[in-house]
């Protein structure tokens, strides 16, 4: 199980590489960092989807994020900011010092766009899956009693999954979720996040999915509004889980949309 040091925590990472035929890193290839979503999920939403068929043609980076999965769960520190912090840091620990192409799903998208405005000549591209960001009232509506109804949870449906796995093969993950919520300010630090004002800085390339019907819906209308250069797909028929529910989609979209920007174009002749 690798695991990692980074702004101070142990991370639970995955890298999705290829070698030439003398064991040697392939040059040249395009760097993708995947960011998953939040509370109950981790990297392996990524690692059973898409990860191995991008491998193909990237170096593929993915971690839990911090208090999820098998990294470690610190009693505080859960804000956008400091998500931002930790992947400049595995970035660092990584050694990856050109842009990234990041992959964000719902909370992993808060986080990618919050690092393209933050360290824009760290990040190539963002390729984005019914992704989040902070609006009027969207800390409170996602913090608010455990509600996270924005990520088509509410109380009562979180508390029906920990008590419905608490005794099962996925007791663990249930257990861990509910410390998560209940013993960490990850709540708190959700609640206190602002509404963020500067999607127009937004100007790597940059590709949004989401489902028809998502209940965040209006988060890709402002996202094309907004952002000059986002590219909008709405898909029929799918809800805020479109990752697994189109995955093949999602895997098509995700291919053509590296083979499009993964490369930085050839200079012009003469140039």
């Amino acid at each position: 199980m690798p695991q990692v040091t980074a702004n101070g925590l142990s991370f639970h990472v995955q890298v999705l590489t290829h070698a030439d035929e003398h064991g040697d890193p392939v040059p040249g290839r395009p760097k993708v960092v995947m960011l998953h979503g939040l509370v109950i999920d981790n990297l392996s939403s990524w690692y059973y989807t898409l990860a191995h068929p991008l491998a193909l043609v990237a170096d593929v980076h993915l971690y839990d994020l911090r208090g999820h999965g098998r990294s470690e769960m610190p009693a505080s520190g859960y804000s956008v900011e400091q998500n931002v912090d930790d992947l400049v840091a595995l970035l660092d620990h990584w050694g990856i010092d050109e842009p990234v192409h990041l992959f964000g799903n719902s909370f992993g998208g808060v986080v990618s766009l919050a690092m393209a405005h933050r360290h824009p000549e760290r990040v190539a591209s963002l390729f984005l899956i019914e992704a989040h960001f902070a609006v009027e009232g969207w800390g409170e509506h996602m913090a608010g009693s455990l509600a996270l109804a924005a990520f088509g949870l509410d109380e009562d449906a979180v508390q029906a999954w920990l008590d419905e796995n608490a005794d099962r093969k996925l007791s663990r993950l249930a257990k861990r979720s509910e410390r998560f919520l209940m013993e960490t300010s990850l709540i708190d630090d959700l609640q206190a996040e602002q509404p963020i004002g500067w999607l127009g800085e937004i100007h790597c390339p940059t590709y949004a999915l989401y489902g028809s019907e998502s209940d965040i819906l209006d988060r890709a209308r402002e996202l094309e509004a907004k952002v000059p250069t986002c590219q909008l797909e709405i898909v029929p028929g799918s809800s805020h889980s479109l990752l697994t529910e189109e995955s093949h989609l999602v895997r098509e979209r995700a291919l053509a949309w590296l083979a499009q920007v993964g490369h930085p174009p050839a200079p012009s002749a003469g140039a």
